[in-house]
This record gives structure tokens, C-alpha cells and sequence, in this order.
């Protein structure tokens, strides 16, 4: 069998799709990726053959988002992710990956397409080609209200294709895999779905320098994107006046000199696994990405979340509402609010109780294995 992945170039919707590939090539089957030229590296690194389609995400932001953005920012934090999703998913990356889309599953005789939420270009491919598709969820299913708004958008595409648009853009036409236990949900997808376990909370042996630091140790990171060196000040005073020791990641694209002087209890890096940082944590300070919220709680740790856009609002509510976390918007995040709230997580049995519940439930879900196996099933039956 012959699987295409599709994917917009960004890390947080890419590395969510890897597990599924990897079971299914593993299996025996050919598996390539699909997705902008300059991403081509990470997905070369993992192993996976790219084919090119789709613009950066650089140009796809400009096509509409870059002009409505102070617009944007002047909504409450929970109203921003509906039109910034339609601006840069459906206006934006879905009309300039298309065509190349389209051209490349043809050539290279797909037999099914699995897509992530963001790439609304998949489903018009998958429905122009009779093709089995599988929507991949990279965190909490996008909101049925955000995909009604993205099907107004995306609907010229679907009729360019000789194509009635699709309800919800296409999202429900055939598979979805969720990678979100139960007690984060707000709503379910509308076709069947597959639960995913994408951490299974097992930690791996950490380096000896990580042996090394104190405890408790507190784990920190704003993620790849919403990573610019000024965000970490507040985070940084805060570990410090917490009295914790802390491991601070800034992403690859960040030098940590650029932060400056930092206290002793901060030792700050480029890039660490996290599945060698989480077995040595008592706590997680994050943005609420999908990728650290979802390890952190598969290992049964407490967070202090501070979002700053796309899915991290969602996120964090869904968190805050299950007890495992503390939430801090953007206006109220100083050093002495970051500091409460890491001293407040350790202190209170309750956050670590609550995490561990969620924990239960992600390991009950189904792996990447078993996920694939259904995933041939489904596309066997055409």
C-alpha cells in the first residue's frame, strides 16, 4: 500500500503524523510526505521520502493573515484562533499547495492520503483522486465552528475541482485520528475515529547532566514558534524567584546568550528530548503546544501553561478545567505570577493527581501499531 501524508511546514503539525508513518512503513508499506521544499530536511532526517507541495509558511501568512493581524489581536485570546485559522489554513496554505498537491499524489500512485487538521488542501486531493483520506489530529480537534468558517473559505477549491464543497472542509469525509485522551475534549469528530497514543510516559534514561541537576526540577519551553528571546524574561524570573531548579529549552533558532544573564538555577539549552527531560520533572512550564501539553501529561506531570496563539488557549482551558494545570494569560505573565503559580503546582497534591489521571487515560489509548493496522483495514475496504 502505497500512503501519502500531507503536511503544512510547520514542526508541531509535522512530528504528530511521524508514529502513524512509521508503523505503517514499518509494515511494509511505502510512505512518503508531502509538504513545502524547505521542509524537506525534517522529513528526509526522519527517514520518510518528500515530495514537494505547498508554499512556506512565511508565504502562506502573508497571502492574508499579515494584514488583518493587529485586528486580530485585539480580540479576546479564546476568539483569535477561527480567524487566524481560516487566513492561514484555508486562504493561505490551502489554494498555493493544491495544484502541486494534486500533481504529486497522481505521480506518485497514492492509495490513501492522511493529512494533519491544518492542511485543507488534503481532503479536495483526496476527493478529486477517490481516495481513501485520514484526518490526523496534531492536538484538540479544531472546533466544528472554526471548520464551518474554513469551509466558506476553502469552498472555490472544491468547486475548481469539479467538486461539491464538503461540510467542515472536508474533515469528516473519512478517518479521523484523535491524540487527545476524553478528559480533553470538547467535541468529537463527526466520522469515525481512532485514538492515538502518541507518548506512552515511558521515560527514557536522561543524560548524565540532567542527573546531575537538583530537584525538583522544573521543565520549561515556549515551543518553536512563539519562542522569541524576549518571551523567556518573565519565565526566567520566575524560576528564579520560585527557588526551583529549572531546565529552560529556547528551540534551535534561539541563542541562549541572547537571554542574558540568567540565575544559577536556570540552566538553559538550545534542545533537549523531551522524553529525556519529563522522567526527571516534577513540573512542566509551557505554552500549551500540543506536542510538550501531551508529553507532560502522558507522564503524569503538572503544568503551568502560558498561551500565546493558534490551538494553546484551547489547550490550556481544557487543562485548567481538568485540574492538572495553572493558567496564565499573556497579560497577567510577570516573574512574581510565574513564580505563584510553579510553587502553587508543586505544593498542591491536586495538579500532580489530576495529571495522573489524564495520564491513565492516554495510556489506555491505542499505539501507533495498532492505529496502523487499522488504517490498512480502512483503506483495504476501498
Amino acid at each position: 500500500m502505497r500512503v501519502l501524508f500531507s503536511t503544512t511546514p510547520l514542526d508541531g503539525h509535522f512530528r504528530p503524523l511521524v508514529p502513524l508513518a512509521r508503523a505503517l512503513q514499518t509494515r511494509g508499506n511505502e510512505v512518503a510526505f508531502a509538504t513545502a521544499a524547505s521542509f524537506h530536511v525534517h522529513v528526509e532526517a526522519e527517514g520518510f521520502e518528500a515530495l514537494a507541495a505547498g508554499a512556506e509558511h512565511a508565504a502562506a501568512r502573508r497571502v492574508r493573515l499579515d494584514a488583518g493581524w493587529d485586528a486580530i489581536q485585539q480580540l479576546p485570546p479564546l476568539d483569535r484562533r477561527p480567524p487566524v485559522f481560516s487566513y492561514l489554513f484555508a486562504q493561505g496554505h490551502a489554494p498555493l499547495k493544491l495544484p502541486a498537491l494534486l500533481a504529486a499524489a497522481r505521480a506518485w500512485r497514492a492509495d490513501a492520503l492522511v493529512y494533519e487538521s491544518g492542511d485543507l488542501a488534503a481532503p479536495v486531493t483526496a476527493a478529486s483522486l477517490r481516495i481513501p483520506s485520514v484526518n490526523h489530529g496534531f492536538g484538540t480537534m479544531v472546533s466544528l465552528s472554526i471548520l464551518e468558517r474554513a469551509a466558506s473559505a476553502v469552498a472555490p477549491l472544491w468547486r475548481s475541482a469539479g467538486l461539491e464543497p464538503a461540510p467542515y472542509a472536508g474533515a469528516f469525509e473519512g478517518l479521523y485520528v484523535d491524540v487527545v485522551p476524553p478528559l480533553l475534549e470538547d467535541e468529537r469528530a463527526l466520522c469515525p475515529i481512532l485514538r492515538l497514543r502518541l507518548a506512552d510516559g515511558v521515560p527514557v534514561d536522561p543524560p548524565r547532566w540532567i542527573e546531575r541537576l537538583p530537584r525538583p526540577l522544573v521543565y520549561a519551553t515556549m515551543g518553536t514558534v512563539f519562542n522569541a528571546p524576549e518571551s523567556f524574561a518573565p519565565v526566567v524570573e520566575g524560576l528564579a524567584t520560585a527557588g526551583v531548579e529549572a531546565l529552560l529549552t529556547v528551540g534551535r533558532d534561539v541563542d541562549p546568550s541572547a537571554l542574558g544573564d540568567v540565575p544559577p538555577n536556570v540552566t538553559v539549552e538550545r534542545f533537549v528530548p523531551q522524553s529525556q527531560v519529563l522522567g526527571s520533572c516534577a513540573a512542566v512550564v509551557s505554552h500549551g503546544g500540543s506536542g510538550t501539553l501531551l508529553g507532560a501529561l502522558a507522564a503524569g506531570l503538572p503544568l503551568v501553561l502560558l498561551p500565546r496563539g493558534a490551538d494553546q488557549f484551547e489547550n490550556a482551558a481544557r487543562c485548567e478545567r481538568a485540574g492538572a494545570a495553572v493558567v496564565l494569560d499573556p497579560d497577567e505573565v510577570t516573574g512574581d505570577a510565574v513564580a505563584a503559580a510553579v510553587r502553587l503546582v508543586l505544593g498542591e497534591p491536586s495538579f500532580a493527581a489530576a495529571a495522573q489521571k489524564v495520564a491513565a487515560e492516554i495510556a489506555a489509548m491505542p499505539g501507533p501499531g495498532a492505529v496502523a493496522i487499522a488504517v490498512e483495514e480502512y483503506v483495504a475496504r476501498g
